[in-house]
């Protein structure tokens, strides 16, 4: 092993990225391969690489006794003598240095087999070291082609993989094609590390932003909240954490220069930019810029917010496909119904009877042999509570559904009994 030997290994750790000790411990552990396939497994070797010489040094452990029965393991004490001078004893251990030249092909081979497993190792851990802190990132590639497994993208040392269910919906991509794309997740396995990346995922959008927009990158401008639907369209709300910027404008640029080059990169994906605001209602009513929204109101009873748009503004603020309004819910986190003013007032009239039909019929139910059914049949023929009921007659009650003559007798005194014990 010569200065020039030891100069070209490190020539190899250099373009892996492999630190040179890493390289050493290899070479070492293969030279011990190499030994125990030259001398056995019994056998007690060392080995070290000596940078100032410029070579790497493989000592056998021998044991110094009086009768030698194994040459490998064992050295009598004339010969150790010879080799390290008269203070040597029976039961000392004594460190034979063994040339390289004496392993043979085969060990020779063995120890090539080490120190490349060991290289590719390392350098296997070095990617995925690198790589592993790149997730949640963009990164740059060049399209190399597709697999079983999805679109092939070279990233220098390694290779990332693009799933197809994490392209973008109609974009064409071929070999040569450069492009940025989101590291989605980084796997280890037994061979090189697996780069999942993607240009779906809504972290796409958000690094893009932070790229091209200085302001998103030092926190001036925050984003709060994205929805996307990868490929038609993305709503992005952003804030600022000072009050003298402006979050929108900061984002759209001189001339929505900076918005642009973000809707380029993302293949003319349509980008809503949003105002995002603590209060639900008003950050809802922001969610439809550009469409005017009339009122927005919180309906707790079905945990949803009610929007209401001019009648000209209905199918653009539901959008295509009802896109619009399932970003929009997506990006406030509430589910959000849009009407126009007509819709409106029909929805909020019908809501009105229908709250004031379970009022009447939970009073009627109140009565002796009063259910639901029986109540709905009370309501429906025009008795709104149990003093319509006392002050009616057995001939007009009866005329409800369901109720006879004697049954209508037995309601009316019943009505009376209760208006009574209630102070009526």
């Amino acid at each position: 092993m010569d200065y020039d030997f030891i100069q070209a290994l490190e020539a190899i750790a250099r373009n892996k990225g492999i630190e040179q000790d890493i390289l050493y411990d290899a070479l070492e552990a293969g030279l011990l391969a190499a030994g125990r396939r030259r001398f056995g497994e019994h056998a007690i070797i060392s080995s070290q690489v000596d940078l100032d010489e410029g070579k790497v040094l493989v000592w056998l452990t021998k044991k110094v006794v009086r009768r030698v029965k194994d040459h490998i393991t064992e050295i009598s004490q004339k010969d150790a003598r010879y080799l390290a001078g008269n203070e040597v004893v029976i039961g000392d251990e004594l460190d034979i240095e063994v040339e390289t030249s004496e392993f043979g092909r085969s060990a020779a081979q063995t120890a090539k087999q080490v120190v490349m497993q060991r290289i590719r190792e390392a350098e296997r851990d070095t990617i995925f070291d690198e790589f592993k802190h790149r997730e949640g990132t963009l990164i740059n590639g060049i399209v190399q082609g597709d697999s079983a497994g999805g679109i092939v993208v070279d990233l220098g040392r390694t290779e990332g993989i693009m799933p197809y269910s994490e392209r973008i919906p109609r974009e064409q991509y071929r070999k040569g094609d450069r492009l940025k794309a989101f590291v989605l997740e980084v796997r280890k396995t037994n061979r090189s590390p697996q780069i999942i990346l993607s240009r779906r995922h809504p972290g796409l959008v958000e690094q893009l932003f932070a790229q091209e927009i200085p302001e998103v990158a030092d926190g001036t401008v925050e984003i709060a909240a994205i929805a996307r639907d990868a490929g038609f369209r993305t709503k992005v709300a952003v804030r600022s954490t000072d009050p003298n910027v402006d979050a929108v404008g900061t984002c759209v640029g001189l001339r929505g220069y900076r918005i642009q080059s973000i809707v380029r990169e993302l293949d003319q994906e349509r980008v809503d930019l949003v105002l995002w605001d603590r209060d639900m209602l008003r950050f809802a009513k922001h969610s439809f810029n550009p469409v005017e929204v009339l009122r927005a109101e919180y309906d707790e009873a079905n945990e949803r917010v009610l929007v209401v748009v001019p009648d000209e503004k209905l199918s653009v603020a539901i959008g295509k496909g009802g896109r619009n309004i399932k970003l929009a819910s997506r990006l406030v986190g509430v589910r959000i119904d849009v009407r126009s003013p007509e819709q409106y007032e029909e929805e909020k009239t019908a809501l009105t009877a229908q709250e004031e039909q379970e009022e009447v019929v939970a009073d009627l139910t109140c009565l002796p042999g009063v259910g639901e059914s029986t109540a709905m049949n009370l309501f429906a023929a025009g008795f709104d509570g149990v003093e319509a009921v006392a002050a009616a007659s057995a001939e007009n009650l009866s005329q409800a559904k369901g109720v006879g003559p004697k049954t209508a007798e037995k309601l009316i005194r019943a009505a009376k009994k209760l208006l009574e014990e209630e102070g009526y």
